[in-house]
């Protein structure tokens, strides 16, 4: 893929940084690989009162080199039982809608737009079908999941410290 726009890298540094100092509710952390900006890694905790309450999950974002114009796509890496791993997830703020994508949304609007997506139960391109029971087992099954991904430990290493994820769990949303 192409290196981002100078507008693209501007405005995706200072989401970052903005995201890193007040991250969005249920997404305490944001990892971006050095040399790679176009590529967001998030890690969200479930929602309350949902099957995913008790799950852990890595939301990937890859950004366009052309963002804030474009759409970016939008993936979940962590088995929750409404999406598939790995697959571009279809909801307005993402390139399979470019035609309703605003340049003024953020990164965490879409970290915020995919949470409450995944609380959803309509079926779109990209999700999958489970029962209640099956997202739950999942959610209780995802951090340890997630901690024996060394791909992820790595960009998240409080996935492989209970005490930290703790934590996390209880921390209150600024």
């Amino acid at each position: 893929m192409a290196p981002p726009s100078k507008a693209c890298a501007t405005r995706l540094t200072r989401e970052l940084r903005q995201f890193r100092a007040a991250p969005p509710p249920l997404a305490p952390r944001v990892h971006v690989d050095d040399g790679d900006l176009l590529e967001w890694f998030v890690l969200i905790q479930g929602a309350h009162d949902t099957p995913y309450e008790r799950g852990w999950y890595v939301m990937k974002i890859k950004f366009k080199p052309t963002y804030p114009f474009a759409a970016p796509a939008v993936s979940v890496l962590t088995p929750n039982g409404r999406f598939a791993e790995n697959q571009s997830i279809c909801m307005s703020m993402t390139e399979w809608h470019q035609e309703s994508w605003n340049p003024a949304w953020s990164s965490q609007a879409i970290v915020t737009g995919f949470i409450s997506f995944m609380s959803a139960n309509e079926h779109t391109s990209g999700g999958v079908r489970t029962t209640d029971e099956e997202k739950k087992r999942l959610a209780a099954a995802s951090l340890a999941w997630n901690a024996a991904q060394p791909g992820l430990v790595k960009k998240f290493p409080e996935l492989a410290d209970a005490e930290a994820m703790k934590a996390l769990e209880t921390a209150k949303p600024r």
